[in-house]
This record gives structure tokens, C-alpha cells and sequence, in this order.
């Protein structure tokens, strides 16, 4: 006799929060960014005076996940060298450590900063 078996399918929820720790630690890995943004530098925002933006905002729609990350680069990087390096790797770890397919990861950049300036 076999036992009897449960056939509902189980739901993995992972939280927006993880999606931003793994976000960052590829962010700090990659050569020329010198920081995530912490405050949105657009002028609308500041004419709005809107609150702080978040440096990383990932969202889980259905199946896909899709990622904002805003930073700040060093001066002198070759920007959109380090902006598709940023959406390739991004992509690469949250699928890899969360099995969640990511549709898109939108880049950011709110400022450059010169090295002597950290």
C-alpha cells in the first residue's frame, strides 16, 4: 500500500528585500561604480520634493523579476561599458541564486564622482 501523496503545488515566495541584498553585493563587485545613490538627484524629484528614492527596487510581477537600480560612477569609467556590465550581472546572480527570471534590469545613473572626492 503507498502512501497517499499531496498533488497542490507549493508556492516559493521570495522577498523584494533579498532581491536588493543580492543586487548590491554584485553592485559592489563591479569595477567603476563608486556607490549606490542613496537620494534621487533628478530635478523633478527635488522640485516635487518627493522622499528619499530607494537605491534598488526589485519587484516580482508573475513568473519574471524586474530590477531599478540607481548609482553613482566613478569619473572616467566608460559608462555604458559599466551600466550593461551592471544589467548582465544583475540578471546573472538572481536568477542563479533565486531560480526567478529576471525581464529586465533598468540602470540609473544619478551622478559621477571624481576618486579624490570618496
Amino acid at each position: 500500500m503507498q502512501p497517499k501523496v499531496n498533488q497542490t503545488a507549493s508556492n516559493i515566495k521570495i522577498s523584494e528585500s533579498v532581491l536588493e541584498t543580492i543586487v548590491k553585493t554584485v553592485i559592489g563587485e563591479i569595477p567603476g561604480v563608486a556607490r549606490l545613490c542613496t537620494r534621487s538627484n533628478w530635478p523633478l524629484d527635488r522640485i516635487l520634493d518627493r522622499p528619499q528614492s530607494h537605491r534598488v527596487v526589485g519587484k516580482v510581477d508573475g513568473e519574471a523579476a524586474q530590477v531599478d537600480v540607481t548609482v553613482v560612477l566613478a569619473y572616467g569609467c566608460k559608462m555604458k561599458k559599466v551600466c550593461l556590465e551592471i544589467q548582465e550581472k544583475v540578471k546573472e546572480a538572481v536568477q542563479d541564486m533565486t531560480g526567478i527570471a529576471v525581464s529586465r534590469v533598468n540602470v540609473y545613473v544619478a551622478d559621477i564622482v571624481r576618486a579624490d572626492t570618496e
